[in-house]
């Protein structure tokens, strides 16, 4: 009996919910990709106008604790609240143009730096070595191709998301037990 009673204290119904949650949620992205397309793009937005908001009401404690001058992060705040005003007024524009150039700019220079880092990896042993040069070529080659192809870009960015959810779904429903 008490073997029943302690396992009954390791079960985490919160842990539960949020997996089963973050399960159906991803199929929720895969068979609804532009509604998602569009909350994910809402959500950027709103961070990016809060971040920028946040930031430019920041300067002044920067000044004060020595910061001489804040104009690039004057500059950096008004860019975020600019592009996270446009990025809600415009989600399907410039929203998705947004993501498409920043996850295939992202993905190419990632993956140019993998292949720059390879040499020191090198030391670590020719399996891991030619992993990340293999692994590295082919981002290079995707960001290409995404670059001339935002359908795919935009394809890959919920792929991603539903993948996580669901990743992230099954270990918590795991866990929970």
């Amino acid at each position: 009996m008490e073997d029943i009673m302690e396992n009954s204290r390791n079960f985490d119904p919160f842990s539960l919910v949020l997996g089963i949650l973050s399960v159906i949620l991803a199929f929720f992205v895969l068979k609804h990709p532009g509604f998602s397309l569009v909350a994910v793009i809402f959500t950027i937005g709103i961070f990016m106008l809060a971040d920028g908001v946040l930031h430019f009401f920041g300067r002044n404690k920067l000044r004060d604790f020595g910061m001489r001058s804040t104009g690039f992060i004057t500059f950096a705040a008004i860019l975020d609240i600019v592009v996270g005003i446009l990025m809600i007024a415009m989600p399907r524009t410039f929203g998705m143009a947004y993501v498409w150039i920043v996850v295939a700019i992202g993905l190419l220079v990632d993956s140019l730096f993998e292949l720059w880092a390879a040499k020191f990896i090198r030391l670590a042993g020719k399996g891991y070595y030619w992993f990340t040069v293999i692994t590295a070529v082919l981002g290079v080659v995707l960001a290409v191709i995404m670059l001339f192809s935002p359908t795919l870009a935009i394809t890959f960015v919920l792929s991603l998301l539903a993948f996580y959810l669901l990743v992230f779904g099954i270990m918590q429903i795991v866990k929970s037990f």
